[in-house]
């Protein structure tokens, strides 16, 4: 539903993107990353060529064949490669460990969205990018980051204290961040469509793509953060 949501984004910005090739590519590449029958690297490089091929052989203006093309591979890449980090959380780290952290991941983000909403509304006065988003302010963005790690903090204590404070800590705010960054690049997305939300799918909350734009974000950076700083 996210992808099919991004290509009619792109479609409402004058692109004709390849609806058909999207979807095939998307499931190939994920299968790719997920169960690994080929290299990811190789079916990643016979989807660019696949997608050539299929702009060249569609019956349509050449610049509406290249901006479709390309919006259709940044969709497979943008959607399969910002997701497929969390099955590495889960597993790489053991696979109690790595739940455990996508737990932390999930409420550092539905906290953080949930705080920076209410304090944006109640006192936000600074708008943090009008351009993008017009209702974010720079003080709900700070408390969206304070009441995420807040969050995670808890989620330590209470559930699951094996792991340190110290990382989830410093992973939660980077998650946050990262998060928050999420947001506005499908805001840019959206603002790019003229569109308020990436569908009407779920009343009063917009589509699939409004619900996990953050974790788009979150989900590579929490992967960063235990690789390199916090070791399987």
């Amino acid at each position: 539903m996210s992808l099919r949501e991004y290509l009619t984004l792109t479609a409402k910005m004058g692109m004709r993107p390849q609806a058909g090739f999207g979807y095939a590519g998307f499931l190939l590449l994920l299968a790719a990353l997920y169960y690994r029958p080929l290299p990811p690297l190789l079916v990643l490089a016979v989807l660019v060529l696949a997608a050539f091929l299929a702009a060249m052989g569609r019956q349509a203006p050449m610049r509406e064949r290249v901006t479709g093309m390309m919006a259709t591979l940044f969709g497979i890449l943008y959607l399969a490669l910002c997701l497929f980090p969390a099955e590495r959380i889960r597993f790489d780290f053991g696979e109690r460990v790595g739940e455990a952290w996508l737990v932390v991941l999930l409420v550092t983000l539905w906290v953080g969205d949930t705080a920076a909403l209410a304090a944006g509304r109640s006192f936000g006065r600074t708008l943090f990018a009008p351009l993008l988003s017009p209702k974010k302010t720079n003080e709900g963005a700070i408390a969206g980051l304070a009441a995420g790690v807040l969050g995670a903090a808890a989620v330590q204590r209470f559930i699951f204290p094996d792991l340190p404070l110290r990382h989830v800590a410093l992973a939660s705010l980077l998650v946050g961040m990262a998060g928050q960054l999420g947001d506005l690049a499908e805001s840019m997305l959206k603002r790019a469509a003229e569109a308020k939300d990436s569908s009407a799918l779920i009343p009063g909350h917009g589509g699939v793509l409004d619900r996990v734009d953050s974790l788009l974000f979150g989900i590579p950076a929490l992967y960063i953060y235990l690789v390199h700083l916090y070791g399987p």
